[in-house]
């Protein structure tokens, strides 16, 4: 007896450039008898996914690295020619993505500082991507149902929440819409080859590497789809050669990239990991992020590195990554979009994987927007298979599809809550998975808000889960000292200078607090010690000018003139330190050298109205302000 199995989707038939494509004028995309065009269905969907994340327009910014992009001088100025060439030429905020900046900067230019502006321009990129996502999924055979579904599978899904929700992550949106876009250009240019469809889609995948560097995954992805659904039988070679474009920038944004992540110091901690952890980390993060796929509960917007993994579970998380590899390669000649999308989603996680770690994070949310996006496809295709041409399965893979994706939104929604404020994502984050990290981050978080004394416990809490870490002292010891505890901030303080003797942070933070225990030759020399480190000698000036104002204010002259000299030493041109040393020296009955400090003011200076009177009132007992 013949056994009848239900047909599989079609796959795409033609390659792109071979005799087989020159003879038949049968497009990639199955033909659809739907009446409704794609680009109206893609539109729908689009409106869809915005409704379901438009409620991220109601959140604030947060703590994490949100003042980095938005509060940076060239974002804040708004789209002007100096903020372009900034965009262009900056790598100080880890990567070289001048089309992020871009956006940062016209958000400016059209909302001001109003958060609600920026969110509201993140969550129609990320509805767009997922209207291009459905073309795409069109574009690869599939039906528009399923293609509908795979799109809304990757846009609502929890996991998408941190790119579109947290401002800073802008190039991760960006990101996603021109990787898709440019997969979008690439299928028409594989249907139909032509000078300007190949332009079209390297010039896509250019902006694609210009939003985030999370886009050198593009070309092999690429070379994917060639193999299936393309069936292109130009050679490898010749398809190599065809996106050396690609590779090209590739290779050049990921040397930014190294040099950005270097300079802004976000590879220390490659140090602190040896390469051998971080490499028996890897398959465990991949496996992970399976699990968050398919559950996606406990979502934060930290999650800590493992220094020490257990053997076992490397072990384990290996055979499961080998298990699924071989099963798909062996499957790959029935069903070769499983074997497409489970290696689009690995080729994707690759550059975010932890091999090259910056930052102290094991895995992110952010990191699965473009790698589910092979999930999506596999999932879309394998379905498809199954229901065939019953209409049974039809129903019931309908209905349970529904039934998904209204869990997900609900999900989506409430994780947008999470991010509403850096508060409330803080306490989330330590509900999900409580450590040094997140608790410092609290902490920093009510130290903004000035609430000091709520500050104090989370610091102290960050300290006890990494005493090793001097930073946590450090932050400690500055609320303890804001809070009048000069004797707590100064052990404190004590630790942070024997684990980190060469920060400046440490020795300014040791500078304030020997000033408030009124050892002022003690704050001269830390602050001293500060500059040496290279500190702004701007900042440290303006800090001993107004110690030296504050000790003069109490009737210290004397105390205070060492202060405000050490000011004018560091910074010449500062206006009122040269102004309240003439007012020390005066209120010391040393008139001489009053006069002389006076003149040698206005000779560096210039005569400034802060001077006005000087002259006349040096025996009088003025005291600076």
């Amino acid at each position: 007896m013949t056994r009848h199995r239900s047909a599989p989707p079609s796959p795409l038939p033609l390659v792109g450039d071979s005799k087989t494509s020159q003879r038949t004028k049968q497009p990639i995309a199955a033909r659809h008898t739907a009446r409704v065009p794609p680009g109206v269905q893609a539109a729908l969907l689009a409106g869809l996914v915005l409704t379901a994340t438009l409620p991220a327009i109601r959140n604030a910014f947060v703590i994490l690295d949100d003042g980095l992009y938005l509060s940076n001088t060239s974002a804040e100025g708004g789209l002007t020619t100096r903020g372009i060439a900034f965009a262009f030429t900056s790598v100080t905020a880890l990567y070289w993505h001048p089309l992020a900046w871009l956006s940062h900067e016209l958000d400016a230019e059209l909302f001001g500082a109003n958060p609600a502006g920026p969110h509201l321009t993140s969550v129609l990129l990320h509805a767009i991507a997922a209207g291009l996502l459905l073309l795409v999924l069109r574009r690869l055979g599939a039906s528009v149902w399923a293609s509908a579904g795979g799109a809304l599978l990757w846009a609502l899904h929890p996991l998408r929440v941190e790119s579109f929700a947290w401002l800073a992550e802008r190039k991760d949106v960006l990101c996603a819409l021109f990787f898709i876009a440019t997969v979008l250009a690439y299928l028409r240019y594989a249907e139909r080859p032509s000078s300007g469809r190949y332009a079209a889609w390297i010039a896509l995948g250019a902006l694609a590497l210009m939003s985030k560097p999370a886009a050198v995954s593009l070309a092999p992805i690429l070379l994917l789809l060639d193999y299936w659904p393309l069936r292109r039988e130009s050679g490898f070679v010749h398809l190599l050669k065809e996106k050396l474009p690609l590779f090209g920038m590739s290779a050049a944004v990921m040397a930014l990239t190294v040099y950005g992540q270097k300079v802004s110091g976000s590879m220390r901690h490659l140090a602190d990991v040896p390469f051998r952890i971080r490499l028996e980390n890897a398959p465990i993060s991949c496996v992970r992020y399976i699990g968050k796929i398919l559950w996606p509960a406990s979502l934060s917007c930290f999650y800590a590195y493992d220094r020490h993994p257990a053997g076992a579970l490397v072990t384990a998380s290996a055979l499961v990554l080998c298990a699924v590899s071989a099963l798909l390669v062996w499957q790959r000649r029935r069903r070769p979009w499983l074997l497409v999308g489970w290696t689009w989603f690995l080729i994707a996680l690759l550059p975010n994987i932890g091999l090259l770690q910056a930052g102290r994070q094991s895995i992110a949310d952010r990191f699965t927007n473009l790698a589910m996006i092979g999930v999506a496809i596999a999932t879309v295709f394998a379905i498809s298979e199954w229901v065939g041409t019953s209409r049974a399965r039809g129903k019931a893979a309908a209905v349970a599809a529904c039934a998904a994706l209204a869990v997900l939104a609900a999900l989506t929604m409430r994780q947008v809550g999470y991010w509403h404020d850096s508060v409330r994502l803080c306490e989330h984050a330590i509900s999900v998975e409580d450590g040094d990290y997140v608790r410092a981050l609290m902490g920093a978080t009510l130290v903004a808000e000035h609430r000091y004394a709520e500050a104090e416990p989370h610091l102290r809490m960050a300290a006890q889960f990494a005493p090793e870490r001097a930073e946590h002292h450090n932050n400690l010891a500055n609320v303890l000292l804001q809070t009048g505890q000069l004797d707590q901030a100064a052990t404190e303080e004590a630790t942070a200078s024997r684990l980190a003797p060469n920060d400046i942070s440490v020795a300014v933070t040791m500078g304030r607090i020997s000033f408030r225990q009124a050892n002022y030759g003690g704050a001269l020399q830390q602050f001293g010690h500060a500059v040496e480190l290279g500190a702004d000698k701007a900042a440290i000036a303006t800090a001993f000018n107004d110690m030296g104002a504050s000790i003069a204010s109490r009737g210290q002259p004397c105390e205070a003139e060492a202060l405000i000299r050490k000011a004018a030493e560091l910074n010449p041109s500062l206006v009122q330190a040269r102004r309240n040393l003439v007012l020390v020296l005066a209120a010391q009955g040393r008139r001489d050298d009053a006069a002389r400090a006076l003149e040698a003011a206005i000779q560096v200076t210039g005569l400034q109205p802060q001077y006005e009177g000087l002259t006349r009132d040096l025996g009088a007992a003025n005291q600076p302000r």
